[in-house]
């Protein structure tokens, strides 16, 4: 299987190389799910940089987008990142992509060329989820009795 897999600090990280296949993505998909980590991920990079094709079937796409709109319905706000260089892989990932935003999951998707740009991205995504974060902070409570 052309596949690792790590967990990161606030993210997971999934490497494919070769032909991957809907099998090999369902690997990743279940890897993460089924952790409990995955509850509190803020990202999700998946790195392409090395495939060489997709053997997907005539859904494949269908069902990578379908299995993410269920994670979305309770993981909101997670950043994925695709990593490719190569036109053809680009354009499956362009086509998911879509297919994602077209079913109005709240991801927010990137690709990129390489790691380097994918990080880069990521920190600032990470700077934006701080700074929404403390504009969600609500002010503190305080409680004055009248005597």
């Amino acid at each position: 299987m052309p596949l690792e897999t790590k967990w990161e600090t606030h993210g997971f990280y999934a490497r494919f190389w070769g032909t991957v296949t809907l099998a090999d993505i369902e690997t990743k998909n279940r890897t993460f799910s089924n952790s409990p980590l995955s509850d509190h991920c803020h990202y999700q990079i998946f790195d392409g940089s090395e495939i060489e094709s997709f053997d997907l079937p005539a859904n494949g796409i269908v069902e990578m987008a379908s299995h993410d709109i269920g994670m979305g319905s309770y993981l909101r706000g997670l950043s994925v990142i695709h990593i490719a260089s190569r036109p053809e892989v680009r354009e499956v990932y362009q086509k998911y992509i879509s297919l994602c935003l077209r079913l109005n999951l709240s991801w927010k998707f990137h690709i990129c060329n390489n790691l380097e740009q994918a990080r880069s991205w990521l920190s600032q995504q990470e700077k934006r989820r701080a700074e929404e974060a403390k504009q969600k902070t609500p002010p503190p409570f305080f409680f004055h009795p009248t005597p």
